[in-house]
């Protein structure tokens, strides 16, 4: 099997794999359906731009609809940007103004309207054969590159948000998937890497044969790709959880809070006031044992609107809720490793008694505070 054969092979894989997934995608029950939507339209518009290496042995399209198959990648960066935000955000709606979105694939229409779309037959079939050695592709090809550049930094952009958004609204963050969407993100952004060196290689080498080897690198890496993201949706296929978009960061609020006229020593001794009733409500309530506890649910509690709450908790303790929220949990952790009538006690249920719901960020927290493993500090103490 020569390498344009294998190439055409392993590509009807992936272009199977990429269908099956999508199917799957749209028929699985999960209540976040957009993002699933968004995620298989991705799939469908991949599988659709790289069918061209095994069904041109068979099949013979019209030009415009084998320049559409190509330029249709234009839309992948966005979607995958859509699916990301879809996913942080549990009540995200699709919207008339994320129309703006297609710009990528009008702007590569809009591109080859001169040389491709506003000419005649025979003026195509030229421009097709000289298609690698056209300026407006080269110029397309940047364009398209500095376009998938832009979305994966607003990617990065958006989790990085997500992330602090996580531990200022939320006492716990391993139910939530930002370490799948983070994970996603790098393995596209490795992906992106590789297909530029490829494209590079496409204009600028000469040898077909090095050409081929690249596309079946990349074609196997997006096989594996494919592979991982249906293993994830098969295992996991609500992904986790969002948060809710009315969340702001909290240098955000302080802003907002900043603007209003208010003396500085009365807000002081009032801030003052507050963190002092509030560190007593922790010890006396133990509100903290709540595995599932947020910032909404504590502001309940304590009687306080979320966003003075997040202010004070956030900015002026220099805290993060969830370091906040951590540390009264070891705390208490402490003093029941400390008891004696609790010997009989495992390390798990007191990890579970305290508020955390997982092994790993309970060890990692407590060696954080005390600078031992709760195994370690049990076995000091006796």
């Amino acid at each position: 099997m020569d390498k344009y054969s294998l190439l055409g092979f392993i590509t009807l894989i992936i272009v199977f794999v990429g269908l099956l997934l999508s199917i799957f995608l749209l028929t699985v029950k999960t209540q976040n359906k957009i993002a699933n939507r968004l995620l298989a339209l991705y799939f469908i518009v991949f599988s659709i731009h790289i069918s061209v290496f095994f069904y041109t042995s068979y099949i013979e399209l019209p030009l415009v609809i084998e320049m559409l198959r190509d330029q249709i990648i234009s839309l992948s960066s966005p979607l995958l940007f859509l699916y990301l935000v879809a996913n942080i955000y549990s009540d995200f709606k699709l919207r008339y103004i994320h129309l703006y979105h297609l710009l990528p694939f009008l702007i590569e229409i809009i591109l080859f309207i001169p040389n491709f779309y506003g000419v005649n037959h025979e003026e195509r079939v030229i421009f097709t054969e000289n298609y690698n050695s056209q300026i407006i592709v080269k110029i397309s090809v940047v364009v398209g590159s500095v376009i998938s550049l832009f979305y994966l930094i607003l990617m990065f952009s958006e989790l990085k948000k997500y992330r602090h958004l996580l531990v200022e609204n939320y006492s716990s963050t391993t139910s939530f998937n930002y370490n799948w969407l983070y994970q996603l993100t790098i393995v596209i952004s490795s992906i992106f890497v590789f297909s530029q060196f490829k494209q590079l290689y496409k204009f600028t080498g000469t040898d077909i044969e090095t050409l081929n080897i690249l596309r079946i690198v990349l074609i196997i890496l997006l096989l594996g790709f494919l592979t991982w993201i249906m293993l994830k949706s098969m295992y996991q296929p609500e992904l986790f959880k969002g948060i809710d978009s009315g969340h702001k960061l909290v240098k955000t609020l302080v802003k907002k809070d900043n603007s209003k006229t208010v003396s500085e020593s009365s807000q002081q001794e009032s801030i003052e006031a507050n963190i002092q009733r509030l560190n007593k409500f922790m010890e006396e309530e133990e509100p903290f044992l709540d595995s599932s506890l947020t910032i909404q649910k504590l502001a309940h509690q304590f009687q306080m609107p979320s966003r003075e709450l997040s202010i004070l908790i956030n900015h002026h303790l220099n805290q993060h809720f969830f370091d906040f929220i951590t540390s009264f949990r070891i705390k208490k952790a402490i003093l029941l490793l400390k008891n004696p009538m609790n010997k009989k006690l495992t390390i798990l249920e007191i990890l579970y008694d305290v508020g955390f719901n997982s092994k790993s960020p309970f060890n990692k927290a407590f060696k954080k505070h005390t600078g031992l493993t709760p195994t370690e500090y049990r076995a000091k103490l006796s």
